[in-house]
């Protein structure tokens, strides 16, 4: 569906993307992580004709995204930011539909599909529809805003760090939410995000970005056994440091207690459990005078933040 070929993008001196060959498929959820600085918004503005690359192309459904009409482009995109966006003098109906508005669709058939798309998220649409932004709180801001971007049935949705400035539960709740969607109505999505955590939990393939090159495209489990260079390697392990803790991981369910074997190998920190499974499925060690057993997706599970 979309093609980044040899895509580079300089201001005056500055090299901000070099390089860039990439293909994202239809309906895929990819995500494009990376510090501050590394790009992946600048890649993802390509897309929207929001930003144009100095050299190479971007194809979509094999045509130049120059060649499309800007406005058509972007009234038939999704897009949702980290801040929420929305029109505080609009209803939450009317921000809803405003694209549908520009595309001149009938005021009950954008009536219905704001409906529609509020019941999706459990916003009663007789007790939101016609309350003002100002009346939301954070979580039912950015719930508005993810279904704003979808109001169009879009095939491509993008989304820049639309969870960051959220609390830890609302984030959460709001990765819960757009997998739920993405599941049900299959668009497109292209997510630019700094965390790593984030991006293993949403991503079906993750392109990571250093310095306006791509380090490795693959999925959370390409990249977790098999990083392609250090940085990767070295973002990884900066970007969870809480959760690289044999003691916190003892405290969860996803590992299995067995019957204390003293031949089995005392393990120290979490850096060689993880160095086991990265060799092989399973492991079973001792930690504590405590023998335990994991397997490799279990500590997926576990780092994936799922029960």
């Amino acid at each position: 569906m979309i093609h980044y070929r040899d895509v580079s993008k300089t201001y005056g001196e500055n090299t901000i993307l070099e390089h860039i060959d990439l293909k994202i498929n239809a309906g895929e959820f990819f995500v494009l992580v990376g510090p501050s600085g590394s790009g992946k918004t600048t890649l993802l503005r390509m897309l929207n004709q929001l930003t144009l690359p100095t050299t190479g192309d971007i194809y979509l459904n094999d045509k130049k995204i120059k060649e499309y009409d800007k406005q058509k482009l972007r009234l038939n995109t999704g897009y949702v930011l980290q801040d929420s966006c929305l029109f505080p003098n609009l209803s939450v109906e009317d921000n809803i539909t405003i694209q549908l508005e520009q595309l001149k669709t009938e005021k009950s058939k954008r009536r219905k599909r704001a409906y529609e798309l509020l019941q999706e998220v459990d916003l009663d649409p007789i007790v939101f529809a016609k309350r003002k932004p100002a009346e939301l709180s954070g979580g039912q801001k950015q719930r508005v805003a993810i279904i704003r971007a979808l109001a169009t049935k879009p095939e491509l949705v993008l989304m820049d760090e639309s969870f960051s400035a959220l609390d830890p539960v609302l984030r959460r709740q709001s990765q819960d939410l757009i997998l739920e969607l993405h599941k049900t109505l299959k668009p497109t999505v292209v997510f630019v995000t700094h965390d790593m955590q984030e991006a293993l939990r949403l991503g079906d393939r993750i392109a990571v970005l250093h310095e306006g090159k791509i380090q490795q495209v693959g999925t959370p489990t390409q990249i977790m056994q098999q990083p392609a260079n250090e940085f990767v390697k070295t973002f990884f392990d900066t970007e969870s440091p809480h959760f690289w803790d044999l003691d916190y991981l003892l405290e969860t369910k996803h590992l299995t207690k067995v019957k204390f074997c003293p031949t089995v190998p005392e393990l120290i920190d979490f850096t060689e459990l993880l160095t086991q499974l990265q060799q092989t499925p399973k492991v079973r060690f001792n930690y504590q005078d405590q023998t335990y057993e994991i397997t490799y997706q279990q500590l997926l599970a576990y780092l994936l933040h799922k029960e």
